[in-house]
């Protein structure tokens, strides 16, 4: 392996080993989980060069016992029988195919290399592009067009080898983490930030009063704003919410479950954010790293459903992990703004404050 000077991006890339494809076509949700997803996202990152300033490196599988460290026997052993069957539904909108399960132990994979980059001191930060997803699946289920949880597996194995003792998990994708915070709910190791849509007619899971339980209490920060959000929603959820939380939990490292289905050109996400902010929730990450002196950050894809977004978004963190102004990129186009919704999601920042209060 090539050692990597402290400061450098690791980029850890998947493409063509992940062959696992539901059995539905558009405009099926699950048709939009594909490959070429991140087939076109490499592919743009390619011809603007700019995985020139990274380190590549393809990654192996990871093994079974990794998978049990957060996953019941029965719910590895249910992906690796539907594999061998060929198809099959593990649970709500998780679909196998043959190729399942390889595709997912790369995934994982993935993850477990990017996290071992950052925490081995090997390189400041890591991105995983990788897939199926991983953060809706809980210790015992798979849902969401997930079935192994990347990040909570790759973060419950630096915690095991001591590689870090506080570890800060960041979710951005569109739709709540909801298998991640019920893996780490009570765990005061490990502080969960989610920041999501959210229906407040419909209501459910990932209400900003489920703070965590027990020796984590205060540990689990839901942001769920409005749908609609902008990227001013978004800016001020980072700067009142998020920097202040991680700041209070002081984490070794931070994780970063990288959806980008908030993303307003995305077929399934109902938010209205560009590539700026991803831009600004790496540069914010990157400036935590530095003034809490961490020992860096790691990145695994998740959601981010339209191929051609998917690229420019990816850019635009990974400028902001480097400390780069913002790039003016093709999906920052003007857009309506609704004054109301950034006036509404004001008001549930304020509650989150009050909420939390005690605790950051």
């Amino acid at each position: 392996m090539t050692e990597l000077g402290k400061g450098e991006i690791t980029f850890v890339d998947q493409t063509g080993l992940d062959r696992h494809v539901a059995p539905f076509p558009k405009p099926h949700m699950e048709g939009f989980e594909s490959p070429i997803r991140i087939q076109m996202a490499l592919q743009y990152l390619e011809e603007n060069s700019i995985l020139e300033e990274t380190k590549r490196f393809k990654h192996p599988q990871a093994t079974r016992e990794e998978a049990l460290l957060v996953h019941s026997e029965y719910l590895v052993h249910s992906v690796e029988i539907m594999s061998e069957l060929g198809g099959g539904q593990l649970g709500e909108s998780a679909y196998a195919s043959e190729h399942l399960m390889p595709s997912a132990m790369y995934a994982l994979g993935g993850a477990l290399f990017a996290a071992d980059m950052v925490t081995s001191g090997m390189s400041r930060h890591a991105f995983a592009l990788v897939r199926p997803p991983g953060h809706h699946a809980t210790s015992s289920s798979s849902m969401g067009l997930c079935f192994f949880n990347n990040v909570a597996i790759a973060v419950r194995s630096i915690l095991r080898n001591g590689e870090a003792r506080r570890v800060s998990i960041l979710d951005i994708d569109d739709h709540f983490g909801n298998g991640t915070a019920e893996i780490f709910y009570a765990d005061p190791s490990v502080q969960f930030i989610s920041l999501h849509e959210y229906s407040y007619d419909g209501l459910g899971i990932g209400h900003f009063e489920e703070i965590g339980q027990g020796e984590g209490l205060g540990t689990n920060v839901n942001i769920p704003l409005h749908e609609e959000s902008s990227n001013l929603s978004y800016k001020i959820a980072i700067n009142r919410i998020v920097v202040p939380a991680i700041e209070s939990f002081r984490p070794d490292i931070i994780a970063v479950s990288a959806g980008y289905d908030a993303h307003f050109a995305d077929p399934i996400g109902e938010m209205n954010v560009d590539s700026e902010t991803y831009w600004y929730t790496a540069k914010s990450i990157d400036e935590l790293v530095n003034s809490l002196g961490m020992q860096g950050s790691f990145w695994v894809l998740e959601g981010g459903y339209n191929p051609l977004m998917l690229g420019p978004s990816i850019r635009a963190t990974l400028e902001g992990l480097r400390g780069k102004q913002c790039p003016l990129l093709e999906d920052q186009e003007k857009r309506e703004k609704d004054a109301s919704i950034v006036r509404k999601n004001q008001r549930i920042i304020r509650k989150i404050q009050e909420t939390l209060s005690s605790y950051l």
